[in-house]
């Protein structure tokens, strides 16, 4: 809907129009911006004091958004005003007398939108746009825009197609319907094939490359099978999961003693063992499902607790609830993003694969690729990290590689979830927790959880946890890009 203003001294009130326009010459005073103190020669009047101001966030601060964003019936008050005055309602000689298109609806723009249709400004730069120039209009939200490669973010050869395109969308009207900047950019609607509550499709807004394509040492995305939790296929593991004890509480919800708890032992015949310090328990999550801390190991309620699915202490059980995106990076391959922000403590996503002994993992030797095993370090469930060592290297704990406690890992090279394409970064912005569903030692899920709040489609990432120096004679160069980027992984 368009917003009103009114006019010192004129007669009734007129459409946005008068947003941008020149000033009334009444006195000195009227004139000069009560903020910068300098000459109006466009801008906004307030309603309620008379006085006019530069159309800029300087000196219209929160109140220009508001002036945008109003209803067509209503008038715009400077930030002083606002609090102590009620606008006057607008005639409706002059409601009438205006209709509000559609393009400058709050719903369909912002109030940045709205201020550069109503200036005629480039959506990309800003500047003027100048008929007389060459330019493309967006068909849905008609901004213009310099048909330029700077201005469009398109290649030269896109630019001049979206000239003599009648139809042509710009990339923010795109992500918003389609969640992706270029046309065509979706190449698969869903990798997880209808295995989660929502799809994640495959995005490349980078390159012409198909999804069959092989990389050195690494197969195709289309023979990739998708697992939302870990799979148990290998003999030995098979084996090994026999002699996993089960997390059973006996019909009781444990949601407010969720971090009460540790891995159990062999004294304690398969029972977690309640933590001796007594601040150390407590619930794992809010009830909105935030995770309130960052613990070495939590345990979530299971079939066997007396709760629903309602259970605020069901969050990694429940699977994936965010609208992730794998996407294509520049230089780094895939990536991970979501199309909506993510407060920090949300669950976004676990790492899956099929579950393997960790000498089997290293028997199997190119057969496996090592960068998608993740290690499950004994009884220190808390150490999980990605893998990054050498078959000659001892055991890396007291329980490690016995027969009744063998090292496990999961591997990810051919199956497993949205989280193997998750890239590393030394500023990460992601961090893995261990957290018993099922089991009670172990075996627990590899969950990664938002470490701060997450703007909507910014890449998703973790540390990988490799030590440096940890391979002989190998170094992986890191291409995270972070301030406090190590330069190598190993």
């Amino acid at each position: 809907q368009l917003v009103l203003c009114a006019e010192p001294g004129g007669g009734g009130w007129e459409p946005a129009a008068a947003l941008m326009r020149r000033r009334c010459l009444r006195s000195s005073d009227v004139g000069v911006c009560p903020l910068c103190r300098k000459v109006v020669e466009y801008g906004v009047c307030c309603a309620a004091c008379g006085g006019w101001f530069h159309a800029t966030e300087s000196c219209c601060g929160e109140a220009l958004a508001d002036a945008f964003l109003r209803s067509g019936r209503e008038a715009w008050c400077c930030l002083n005003c606002a609090p102590r005055n009620e606008p006057p309602p607008a005639t409706a000689a002059a409601s009438e007398k205006t209709p509000a298109p559609a393009a400058l609806t709050a719903d369909l723009a912002s109030w940045r939108h709205a201020f550069r249709l109503l200036a005629d400004a480039c959506g990309g730069c800003g500047r003027q746009i100048q008929l007389a120039r060459r330019h493309v209009r967006c068909a849905q939200c008609d901004l213009a825009f310099h048909a330029s490669e700077e201005c469009t973010g398109l290649s030269a050869a896109k630019v001049e197609g979206a000239c003599s395109d009648a139809s042509w969308r710009c990339p923010t009207c795109l992500l918003h319907e389609t969640g992706c900047t270029v046309p065509g950019g979706v190449i698969d609607e869903d990798v997880a094939k209808g295995k989660e509550t929502r799809p994640i499709p495959i995005i490349n807004e980078v390159d012409e490359e198909p999804l069959d394509v092989h990389l050195p040492g690494r197969s195709a995305i289309t023979e990739f099978e998708y697992l939302p939790q870990v799979a148990w296929r290998h003999k030995r593991a098979i084996e090994q999961r026999a002699r996993v004890p089960l997390a059973d509480w006996g019909g009781r919800c444990i949601a407010h003693e969720a971090c009460s708890w540790l891995p159990a032992t062999d004294a304690s015949r398969g029972r977690p063992v309640r933590r001796e310090e007594e601040k150390s328990g407590g619930p794992a999550y809010n009830n909105e499902r935030f995770l309130l801390y960052a613990r070495d190991c939590i345990f979530e309620c299971n079939s066997t607790s007396g709760c629903d699915e309602s259970c605020f202490n069901r969050v990694v059980g429940r699977g994936i609830s965010l609208p992730l995106q794998v996407f294509k990076t520049v230089g780094r391959g895939w990536g991970v993003r979501s199309r909506n922000p993510i407060r920090a403590g949300t669950f976004v996503c676990e790492y899956t694969g099929v579950m393997l002994r960790d000498e089997d993992a290293e028997a199997a030797g190119l057969e496996v690729d090592d960068s998608y095993l993740f290690n499950l370090d004994g009884e220190e469930k808390g150490q999980v990290a990605k893998r990054r060592k050498t078959s000659h290297e001892g055991p890396s704990g007291v329980d490690a590689r016995t027969q009744d406690n063998p090292e496990l890992c999961v591997d990810a090279s051919r199956t497993g979830s949205v989280a193997r394409f998750v890239n590393h970064c030394c500023d990460p912005n992601l961090f893995v927790q261990s957290v018993f569903v099922e089991y009670s030692r172990h075996v627990h899920r590899i969950a990664l959880f938002a470490a701060r709040d997450i703007l909507a489609y910014e890449e998703l990432t973790y540390d990988y946890g490799y030590v440096v120096g940890s391979v002989q004679d190998k170094t992986l160069a890191c291409l995270c890009g972070a301030a406090n980027c190590r330069g190598t992984l190993v």
